[in-house]
C-alpha cells in the first residue's frame, strides 16, 4: 500500500463526530496516528473497524491502541496509566467532568500487558461514552 492510501485511511478513520476539538488537536491524532500506523504495521483497515466500534482482537491493533495511547499521554513508555492526563483531556473533550469520571472509574482498569489495557481502555471509551470521540 503506498503512502498517499495509507494516509487517506489514516484520515478517514480518524472522523472526530461531535467533538469539540481544535484544528491543532485533530492535526496531532491524525499525525500521530500515522506514525503509530508506522511503527506497528497495523492493517488500517482494522483502525477503522474499532472506530466504529468493532473491536478485532489483533495484536497489531493492541500494540497500535498502546502507541496512540502513549502520544495521547494516556499511558507512560512503562505502560503505566497516567489518571491525570486522562482526566485533563477528556474532559476538555467531553465538557462534563462526571461523566469522565465514571468514564476512568469504568475503564481504566490495567490489564495483563500494556497493549491489552490500552486496546480494552479505548474499547470500553467507546462503549460508554455519550459522544463518541475518536482518538485512534
Amino acid at each position: 500500500m503506498n503512502a498517499i492510501v495509507i494516509s487517506f485511511v489514516v484520515v478517514a478513520s480518524l472522523a472526530f463526530v461531535n467533538a469539540d476539538l481544535t484544528d491543532e488537536q485533530k492535526a496531532k491524532i491524525v499525525a500521530n496516528g500515522k506514525l503509530c500506523v508506522g511503527e506497528t504495521g497495523v492493517d488500517t483497515e482494522l483502525i477503522k473497524q474499532a472506530r466504529n466500534g468493532k473491536f478485532v482482537d489483533d495484536e497489531k491493533l493492541k500494540s497500535f491502541t498502546f502507541c496512540m495511547s502513549k502520544k495521547h499521554g494516556f499511558q507512560n513508555d512503562a505502560g503505566e496509566i497516567q489518571t491525570e492526563v486522562v482526566r485533563e483531556k477528556m474532559t476538555q473533550v467531553l465538557g462534563d467532568a462526571d461523566v469522565v469520571n465514571k468514564l476512568i472509574e469504568t475503564c481504566l482498569v490495567p490489564k495483563e500487558s500494556n497493549e491489552a489495557t490500552a486496546f480494552e481502555t479505548f474499547k470500553c471509551y467507546y462503549e460508554n461514552t455519550p459522544t463518541h470521540v475518536s482518538i485512534l
